[in-house]
């Protein structure tokens, strides 16, 4: 009679609460990363470069001479430098780009 009870204890702990502590702790380890002259993405989507690291908030440059003030916890990803595309092959020139079609080309 108990053992279903325990199963979906077991369950509920496999899928929803473990899962939160990693992620808590990847978090967690993220913020303790940040320091002055690192690029990262905000949850809100803006890149930006940390120039001040305080207590629980950073001060971030989102361009040039545009400085915000945020908590660690807004802060989604450190953006790494090798993260980034390594084709700079421009859009249009790509075979994939619409309207390169041999068979379009006024003949």
């Amino acid at each position: 009679m108990l053992l279903p009870f325990v199963l979906i204890a077991l369950v509920f702990w496999l899928l929803i609460l473990r899962p939160q502590q990693k992620r808590r702790q990847q978090e967690t380890k993220m913020q303790s990363e940040l320091q002055p002259g690192v690029e990262v993405l905000t949850k809100a989507g803006f890149f930006a470069t940390v120039v001040e690291v305080r207590d629980n908030e950073v001060e971030l440059e989102v361009s040039p001479g545009t400085r915000i003030r945020m908590l660690k916890a807004g802060v989604g990803d450190i953006v790494r430098p090798n993260e980034t595309a390594a084709d700079d092959t421009p859009v249009e020139d790509r075979p994939d780009f619409p309207g390169n079609d041999d068979k379009n080309d006024g003949k």
